[in-house]
């Protein structure tokens, strides 16, 4: 068995270190290269989404207010009331975005190239007169340090082709709202309504025609549109990703891991019977040794009966008595295998006799009173007076409570052994629980011993079979019976206290024989 268990262990090693060892670094290459770039892009796609985000939104702004000002502009025309203070911060904040925006162009220096040296200095005046920071709004709104898209630059420094067939002026988006704004401030900062001012803001604001309003509005839209669906395009591609590498670790690892464990469990399965096999073959081959030794055994035990009936000297008579211990001791141990045998074997048959609890228990306990006085214990059996007769196999209950008892005194160095038996039922009913409770005063028997006693060829202390004898079946072969009978065996124990041992199994009360008895009382 030790050789096929390491079989079995080898070849369970060999996919752990050829087959999955493999396959797996293989499954984490798959996954873990493309989702490093896919990482990577996504990281990359997500900074430029969210920098394409920021600048459409200020671009959309600082339109939003240039078209107010038009509005403000119009009011003011037209002699009709309008809030004043509500337009001078419109103007501070369309020249706050555009001022922005010209610090984070990494042309900023050189804008308006085209214009007067005059034209750039009055816009760093207004932007410093308005109390605007450039570098600072350009960080706060998220602009400094990044690129602006190339859509949107193509039409901020007139790049775009579109842009440039649709403009009137030849002017770029900066330019045109730079010169828009510097005609708005003398209007809505300076406080200038005369028709010359008012004229002139109109000149410069009539540069952007309606188609390159639509065509600023339309990329604005197309580029919001691409970063809101940029995140759902990364999120795709991890899943693919990821459906990826889990298909491809299912067809080059859990199929084939799959494959080879049925494979070996079928091996193991087929081991294990053949073990099995194996060992009912021993365990028919002790029964039947044992079973053809009883013959002979009983002659020899017979010719020593005989023996004991002639007139021999002393010295003879006490070579007899050695060899009527023997025999007894190797009939018992005959008897011991034979009954393992078909308990392995499943042919163990329970009988139902009657059987007085009283005069069954004295007689099954009789050997224990002198092996106590030999060791100088104190044994003492507790049986209800009046308890009633059951229906079971005596022969079989007897060897578990001779085990249990023998086991009791055997192990126990001083002190005293305890037997108390009970027959528990129910008024008016026939079933009942027979119970022996065997306890001692021995050394105990430590919690992680307790299951494995009732193992074959198993003791608590290996060396308790040296020094009091035994096989180490009887506590096995017990339990058998008592399983056999649908009862059972319980073990309470304390080391250094001693103790107890159960035997509890379901029977009958043997009402047949009560009827009679009550007759003849009833006679009497």
């Amino acid at each position: 068995m030790s050789g096929e268990k390491r079989q079995s262990d080898t070849k369970l090693g060999s996919i752990d270190q050829h087959h999955l060892r493999r396959r797996l670094l293989a499954t984490i290459a798959v996954l873990l290269v493309p989702m490093f770039f896919a990482s990577a892009a996504s990281v990359f796609f997500h900074q430029s989404a969210a920098a394409t985000s920021r600048y459409v939104l200020v671009i959309g702004q600082m339109m939003e207010n240039v078209a107010k000002l038009k509005g403000y502009a119009a009011q003011v025309e037209t002699s009709r009331i309008f809030d004043e203070t509500e337009a001078l911060n419109t103007y501070v904040r369309a020249l706050g975005y555009y001022s922005a925006l010209r610090a984070a162009d990494p042309d900023g220096d050189e804008i308006m190239e085209d214009s007067e040296s005059d034209t750039r200095q009055a816009l760093n005046d207004r932007t410093r007169a308005a109390g605007i920071n450039p570098i600072d709004l350009s960080r706060e709104l998220g602009l400094l340090g990044h690129e602006m898209p190339e859509d949107l630059e193509g039409i901020w420094e007139e790049e775009d082709e579109a842009w440039e067939a649709e403009a009137a002026s030849g002017v770029s988006l900066e330019n045109a709202i730079g010169t828009i704004l510097l005609a708005a401030a003398e209007v809505f900062a300076d406080g200038k309504k005369d028709p010359t001012t008012l004229n002139a803001y109109w000149a410069e604001a009539n540069q952007l025609s309606s188609e390159q309003l639509e065509h600023v509005s339309a990329v604005l839209t197309e580029k919001a549109q691409t970063a809101g669906e940029l995140p759902v395009f990364l999120s795709v591609l991890v899943f693919v990703i990821a459906l990826f590498a889990a298909v491809f670790a299912w067809f080059t690892v859990a199929r084939p891991l799959i494959r080879e464990i049925i494979r070996i469990q079928s091996e193991l399965q087929e081991e294990a019977q053949a073990a099995r096999a194996s060992d009912m073959a021993k365990t028919q081959f002790l029964a039947t040794i044992s079973h053809e030794l009883r013959t002979p055994m009983n002659g020899v035990i017979g010719a020593a009966q005989l023996l004991e009936l002639v007139d021999l000297p002393e010295e003879d008579r006490e070579l007899i008595d050695i060899l009527n211990s023997c025999a007894d001791s190797q009939m018992a141990l005959i008897e011991e295998i034979l009954t393992f045998g078909e308990i392995e074997a499943g042919a163990l048959r329970m009988k139902s006799e009657p059987i007085a609890v009283k005069d069954f228990m004295k007689n099954a306990t009789s050997f224990a009173t002198i092996l106590a006085q030999k060791k100088d214990l104190t044994f003492h059996l507790e049986v209800p007076e009046k308890a009633p007769e059951i229906l079971g196999d005596a022969k079989r209950l007897r060897q578990v409570v001779v085990n249990l008892v023998g086991n009791a005194v055997k192990f126990t160095e001083q002190g005293s052994v305890h037997v108390s038996a009970t027959v528990a039922h129910a008024e008016g009913s026939q079933d009942a629980v027979f119970s022996v409770a065997v306890t001692d005063t021995g050394a105990g028997i430590a919690p992680e011993d307790q299951a494995k006693i009732f193992e074959r060829f198993v003791q608590a202390d290996s060396s308790s079979s040296r020094k009091a004898g035994g096989t180490g079946l009887g506590l096995s072969i017990a339990q058998g019976i008592a399983q056999e009978a649908n009862g059972d065996i319980t073990l309470e124990s304390e080391v250094g206290k001693g103790s107890t041992f159960t035997l509890s199994i379901p029977t009958k009360l043997n009402t047949a024989n009560s009827g009679a008895s009550q007759d003849k009382r009833n006679a009497a």
